[in-house]
């Protein structure tokens, strides 16, 4: 990864001359409305140890805590926080482009925030038609999202502990491909993610690349509120930043971001 702290800020700049000149803009600086935590938080996973998560080597910041990589990630956080008073936050990460890394980019960052130990930090898979998470974290994909928004399944059953005591994970959960769109156009996702925001401090969404599945990323981000992008450095086209970028604003969602990272 490069470059990510001068990504955001020369998009933070782009933005606000924009604002300046159109305000009337949809871009606005994001707003701090993410409630309180409740005090009584969940018990934790019954289906912890069935089987065990692993984290694989592209996350540095756990695998190579000193690297420079990892204190991109480390800037990121940063700057996020910076973002919000009372460093709370849900935010819907996503990519122009399938293949551009932004699901160990979202696993890097959430790393990067449960340093902060009195912060509780949850990712959630909403990629429901290809949970690329589970496989990536070798744990099973079912009970997750799909399954709590269908009513299959609670919340106390579907997350997932970590070796970061702060940190959990909730997978894709398991849907057919063609009940993705109906799941997540029901009233129950922005009630979903109530209730994420009041036991977490900090959630992260991995969204699918809204340029391969734009109906399914626009629902996620209009709920959620803000996002940021994943962008590949010498691959992903400027066209299809710029279109995401337009699919987000569309669907009423805040573009807190780019996410520069190297080239594979």
């Amino acid at each position: 990864m490069a470059h990510v702290w001068d990504a955001m800020k020369k998009h933070q700049a782009e933005q606000a001359a924009k604002a300046a000149a159109d305000p009337a803009s949809p871009v606005a600086p994001v707003a701090d409305t993410i409630p309180r935590a409740s005090a009584e938080l969940p018990q934790t996973p019954r289906n912890a140890g069935a089987t065990a998560l692993r984290f694989p080597s592209e996350l540095v910041v756990y695998h190579d805590r000193g690297s420079a990589a990892a204190e991109e990630y480390r800037a990121l956080r940063a700057n996020l926080l910076a973002r919000y008073s009372d460093g709370r936050f849900c935010m819907l990460v996503t990519s122009a482009e399938a293949g551009e890394g932004k699901t160990v980019t979202c696993l890097n960052l959430a790393l990067a925030l449960a340093e902060h130990k009195d912060r509780r930090t949850v990712v959630v898979d909403f990629d429901l038609r290809r949970g690329g998470m589970a496989n990536l974290l070798g744990i099973e994909r079912s009970p997750g999202v799909a399954d709590i928004l269908r009513g299959g399944s609670g919340l106390d059953a579907a997350l997932r502990t970590t070796p970061e005591s702060n940190l959990q994970v909730l997978p894709a959960g398991e849907s057919l491909p063609e009940t993705v769109g109906n799941l997540l156009a029901a009233p129950g996702l922005g009630a979903f993610l109530d209730s994420l925001r009041q036991i977490f401090d900090c959630v992260l969404l991995d969204a699918p690349a809204i340029g391969l599945f734009p109906d399914d990323t626009a629902a996620i981000a209009r709920a959620a509120g803000d996002a940021l992008v994943v962008v590949r450095m010498h691959k992903t086209h400027r066209a299809a930043v710029s279109r995401a970028l337009r699919l987000l604003r569309a669907a009423g969602a805040r573009p807190a971001g780019l996410v520069l990272i190297g080239r594979r």
